[in-house]
């Protein structure tokens, strides 16, 4: 909590030499020279108050652009969303934590609103009963990924000539997950209610 002005008056004067030279009466010059910076000090503390809570991601107001700048937000050139959006985005990215198990996935989509199914296709080995299905070669490296509580993310036939190829929130999906995997793997998207 700030100081007020007269006690920044108090602290200056303390400091101040005594003596003829240096009154400490309130119509002299050098009490209104301490008064004048005493003033000024209280506005730094008081701005300096204001910021505590831009230190954090979760109460921040006046600095969300330097967090976003921080943080390379927004990503995949998502729309601009309100400011509670933007905050939001700021603390799930600003707490993630990194991990390509299924269950980090699943929760990186979580902080996202989706929620999903990650399924891990294993290829079929000697050890594996003979009614393990034979998957593509395709899927060595492809994890699918379910959305279970979203459709329309993809253009289907059914579809008229206006919906778009690819939803708002189907693409930032894709897009955040595709940003953090690991590198020579992919994704393969299967939407709920486009089956």
């Amino acid at each position: 909590m700030a100081h007020g002005v007269a006690a920044w008056l108090h602290a200056l004067q303390q400091v101040m030499p005594r003596g003829k030279a240096w009154p400490r009466e309130a119509d002299s010059d050098l009490t209104r020279l301490l008064l004048a910076l005493a003033t000024r000090l209280n506005r730094v503390e008081t701005n300096a108050d204001l910021l505590l809570p831009e230190m954090r991601p979760e109460t921040t107001r006046q600095l969300l652009d330097e967090w976003e700048g921080y943080l390379e937000l927004p990503e995949c050139e998502l729309p601009a969303s309100t400011f509670e959006g933007r905050r939001r985005a700021v603390v799930e990215k600003y707490h993630r934590k990194g991990g390509l198990a299924p269950w980090q996935i699943e929760a990186v989509a979580a902080d996202l609103g989706f929620n999903v199914k990650v399924n891990v296709i294993l290829p079929h080995h000697c050890m594996r009963s003979c009614m393990y299905p034979l998957w593509p070669n395709r899927y060595r490296w492809l994890l699918q990924i379910e959305v279970l509580d979203s459709s329309g993310g993809r253009f289907t036939c059914m579809d008229t000539v206006m919906t778009p190829l690819l939803s708002d929130r189907a693409r930032e999906l894709e897009c955040v997950m595709t940003k953090y995997r690991m590198g020579g793997t992919g994704y393969e998207f299967i939407y709920a209610g486009d089956n």
